[in-house]
């Protein structure tokens, strides 16, 4: 995609491959004029080659003019030229000029009409008997077809140069975009897991308030304002997490590691070979690590599904430690079915750093030595909370 778009960019001064295409075109265009027949003196000749080719300098800075430029040798040529040129000149440097005309001419519309100047360049030549040789109308068509593909190549260069500047204009706000849309995703899900634990508060400050005796009112009093504070933070996280819902507010069970064999089988019934091993004990792991961890998963067996295709050897590690939970899924290179691995530029693996980062974590993505493709997470469990 660079390549591109250098070809398509217009320095300020002629680079030095313009000057080699220029010269190399010049040198050809001298030969021919000293060595093939033609209309004119060898001198002649020689000053009709450089006004031919010389425009191509500035073929960028200046396309419609270099175009016009070769337009007029060939109109002057076959009009005061006595003998029908033998030669190909002008006529490699017209395509050259025609190419450039459609790439860089501005604005757009006069790269457009660029495209009528080979044809009635071809049109000139044939009528002021420039050519040798009596051409049919055959020749001068296929003529015509090659200053048209010239156009047409230089015109599709500018299109999709033009298309990749945007996407590179573009990018960092739709990285942007794509990291709000993942943390309004998570705060959605961590609202139910949340919600659900502050419920549980409230339900057991409940119940102990109606254990809790008569003489025990000093008690009872702080019970009731457990209670009370459970509840109004509970209606909080309503009233914030609901402006990040479209829909209304759900309170369903969170997936966590319990899921994580279903979400493999699920996997492998869409075609990848998953082995899934989770070491350690989560009893007492956080709702929202383990709801963390699932969808770190769940996203990197997703990109292996669209970019590395079935039938792909796919491994899950989950390892839980005192200090941390550790993260990595592994794919082999791809096959037939997909890419050999999935690219680390999109939103997914945006998400799954976003998750990670959301408690304190970090997680990197790329492609391994083998080929495949690698996603590994550590989320730190001090301080973690539900």
């Amino acid at each position: 995609m660079e390549p591109l778009l250098q070809l398509a960019r217009v320095p300020r001064r002629p680079p030095p491959v313009d000057v080699a295409i220029a010269g190399g075109l010049f040198l050809w265009a001298l030969l021919e004029a000293l060595l093939v027949d033609g209309p004119g003196s060898p001198p002649v000749r020689a000053l009709v080659a450089f006004a031919a080719t010389a425009p191509l300098v500035v073929r960028r800075q200046a396309p419609v003019f270099a175009l016009l430029a070769v337009f007029v040798v060939v109109a002057l040529v076959g009009l005061l030229g006595e003998t029908p040129e033998e030669g190909a000149n002008p006529f490699p440097p017209m395509l050259v000029a025609t190419f450039s005309a459609a790439l860089y001419a501005r604005p757009p519309w006069l790269a457009k009409a660029a495209v009528a100047v080979p044809p009635l360049t071809v049109a000139v030549a044939y009528v002021t008997d420039f050519f040798a040789g009596s051409p049919t109308p055959v020749d001068v068509a296929i003529l015509a077809f090659f200053g048209f593909g010239a156009w047409t190549a230089g015109w599709l260069v500018r299109r999709r140069a033009a298309q990749l500047a945007q996407a590179r204009a573009e990018a960092p706000e739709l990285a942007r975009d794509a990291v709000a849309a993942e943390r309004a995703r998570v705060a959605r899900e961590l609202h139910d897991v949340v919600a659900h634990s502050v419920s549980v508060i409230a339900v057991q400050a409940g119940a102990a308030e109606a254990l809790l005796g008569d003489g025990q009112q000093a008690a009872r009093a702080h019970v009731e304002a457990v209670r009370r504070t459970a509840h109004e933070a509970l209606e909080e996280l309503r009233r914030l997490v609901g402006m990040l819902r479209e829909d209304d507010a759900r309170y369903e069970p969170a997936p966590g590691l319990a899921q994580l064999g279903e979400l493999a089988e699920e996997t492998r019934r869409a075609g990848v070979p998953v082995e899934l091993a989770l070491e350690g004990d989560g009893a007492s792991l956080p709702a929202g690590v383990e709801l963390a961890v699932y969808r770190i998963v769940q996203e990197s067996l997703t990109n292996v599904r669209r970019h590395a295709g079935a039938a792909v050897a796919t491994t899950v590690a989950v390892r839980i430690g005192s200090g941390a939970v550790s993260v990595e899924v592994v794919n082999a290179a791809g096959g037939a079915g997909g890419a050999a691995q999935p690219p680390g530029t999109g939103h997914g693996v945006i998400g799954m750093r976003e998750r990670a980062r959301l408690y304190g974590g970090t997680l990197v993505a790329g492609a391994t030595a083998e080929g495949g493709f690698r996603v590994a997470a550590q989320l730190p469990l001090e301080g973690a909370s539900a």
